[in-house]
């Protein structure tokens, strides 16, 4: 399995969420996470991720935001995705709305991992065949089975 697969658990994917507020759609990210890994401090969690967003935009353009953030919370990075539907009116690089969002987050000490991953994603999310294929996943485990076949 691949550096993304291994890192984004199926329950983690948030298929068709209509929310279209940026900081709620990471609210509902940051809940799948510790449902799923049993965080140790959710909330202060969400406040790290949310003052990285005041720093820069993190919307790649093509309809995908990759939201992304280092917290002392965390003993490893992590993945969790959201399919918007209907996309989301974000402030984008190509004023395009957001379809497809990432989550990364893990602690300070892994900011080379970080940033391989955040690499990773952005070279996948480039490609508008792949892109298509997410946005057409019938279920979490099937966008779960695309990343995994992709990040081989």
């Amino acid at each position: 399995m691949g550096v993304l697969c291994n890192r984004l658990a199926p329950d983690c994917i948030l298929i068709d969420v209509q929310e279209q507020d940026k900081e709620q759609i990471i609210q509902l990210l940051v809940a799948a996470l510790d449902a799923t890994h049993h965080l140790s401090d959710p909330q202060r969690l969400l406040s790290d991720i949310m003052a990285r967003e005041k720093l820069a935009s993190t919307c790649l353009g093509s309809g995908c935001a990759v939201p992304h953030a280092h917290s002392d919370t965390l003993s490893t990075s992590i993945l969790a995705a959201a399919r918007i539907n209907p996309p989301a009116k974000f402030d984008t690089p190509d004023d395009q709305p957001v379809s497809l969002i990432f989550l990364l987050v893990g602690p300070p000490k892994n900011a080379v991992v970080h940033l391989k991953l955040l690499s990773k994603l952005a070279r996948l999310l480039h490609d508008g065949k792949f892109r298509q294929q997410l946005l057409e996943a019938k279920s979490a485990e099937e966008f779960h089975a695309l990343i995994c076949k992709k990040d081989g």
